[in-house]
């Protein structure tokens, strides 16, 4: 992955080729430390979200995740440990990042 744009492509790919059904709406969630990568993801279908999606991004898209974490600092980008990728069927996605301080006290009580 050489840039953000790529990192957010990629991801979206993999959600749209792990779906073999009709869909709206995918819905990744990340959490991301140092180290850690944790993911989770649904998809919406006819109005009703189904919340078993077998999803699992690969081992470049993990490292970019990572990447993109503890460097975020320096790309003039707030600290996260929490993401959620949407893509709609039609293309659209957004990705938005947050700190969840729950998550980070689990993590160093770990």
């Amino acid at each position: 992955m050489k840039n953000i744009e790529d990192l957010y492509k990629g991801i979206g790919i993999q959600l749209n080729d792990t779906i073999d059904s009709d869909w709206d709406i995918t819905q990744l969630n990340i959490e991301c430390s140092d180290k850690y990568i944790g993911t989770n993801a649904k998809y919406k279908k006819n109005g009703k979200w189904k919340n078993s999606l077998h999803f699992s991004i690969n081992t470049d898209t993990k490292i970019a995740l990572i990447k993109f974490h503890n460097s975020a600092e320096e790309l003039n980008f707030a600290p996260w440990n929490h993401a959620v990728y949407t893509l709609e069927k039609n293309g659209h996605f957004d990705m938005t990042f947050e700190w969840n301080q729950a998550l980070q006290d689990e993590w160093d009580k770990a």
